[in-house]
């Protein structure tokens, strides 16, 4: 492999050429609205009527702290689930692990990963309220993360999720941090499909999904399949330049390899 991966736009340049991980770059705009987060990639299934969203975070070796800097997936996490205010049916978060992180930590770094899935697994039942009672007041999003939290430890208190408390406490922290900020925005559909992908390397892309269905309360229903209809029908902006580089890199490949079979 020729192209070398230092960041996540790296990250997302080899997925989408290399394993077809979308087809628009950087969606901002959906017709004539501006969304935040942009959508990093998306994949419109046009027979299925099915609107498809990627999240791409690096995870790099940090040498001063002699570990894994977890905080992009973290953040990945809300940036993801934030998609489904934009209309799209399925999210996933692409996290790449890079080449640089010591083997002798990278299993436990997976596994870090594994755990993280499951502890989100194990707040899905705390999503829905917190969502509740932030539609009875949305400027009190600090009073329902200090509930959240205050829910979850007594949770973990009785062993529901026996990892190390105040690892998995920090851990919920950021985790629920990104959640409030991917829910604040009051436009979420019933049902989402959310999903994590786990790429090690540069040969080889490992696939872990977590299938987690939360029925979100609807505020803007009319907004969420109006946005829907715009990216079937194609209508947003997106970074062309990105998919041009994608296109022609391609390209070039395909002409080597006709001159070599000469």
């Amino acid at each position: 492999m020729d192209y070398e991966i230092q960041d996540e736009n790296d990250l997302q340049y080899h997925l989408m050429k290399n394993y077809r991980l979308g087809e628009f770059a950087k969606v901002n705009r959906i017709s004539t609205i501006e969304i935040s987060p942009d959508i990093d990639s998306l994949e419109i299934n046009e027979s299925q009527k099915l609107v498809i969203g990627y999240e791409f975070k690096l995870l790099k070796y940090r040498k001063n702290w002699k570990k894994v800097d977890f905080y992009p997936m973290y953040q990945g996490i809300g940036q993801a689930l934030s998609y489904f205010n934009f209309g799209v049916d399925k999210s996933y978060l692409v996290l790449g692990l890079s080449k640089e992180i010591p083997a002798e930590i990278l299993s436990q770094t997976v596994k870090k990963i594994e755990e993280t899935i499951t502890m989100f697994n194990v707040l899905k039942s705390f999503i829905v309220g917190t969502v509740e009672r932030m539609a009875e007041k949305i400027g009190e999003l600090q009073g329902v993360t200090e509930r959240m939290l205050s829910d979850m430890k007594r949770m973990m208190s009785v062993q529901i999720y026996p990892a190390s408390l105040e690892q998995g406490l920090s851990d919920i922290q950021a985790i629920s941090i990104n959640l409030l900020q991917a829910l604040s925005v009051r436009s979420f559909s019933g049902i989402g499909y959310f999903g994590v992908m786990v790429w090690v390397g540069h040969d080889d892309l490992l696939r872990t999904e977590l299938r987690a269905e939360v029925n979100f309360p609807t505020f803007a229903n009319e907004d969420l399949n109006h946005k829907k209809e715009c990216l079937l029908r194609k209508e947003f902006r997106y970074d062309r330049d990105f998919i041009k580089k994608i296109e022609e890199s391609l390209q070039r490949e395909k002409q080597n390899k006709n001159f070599r079979e000469i």
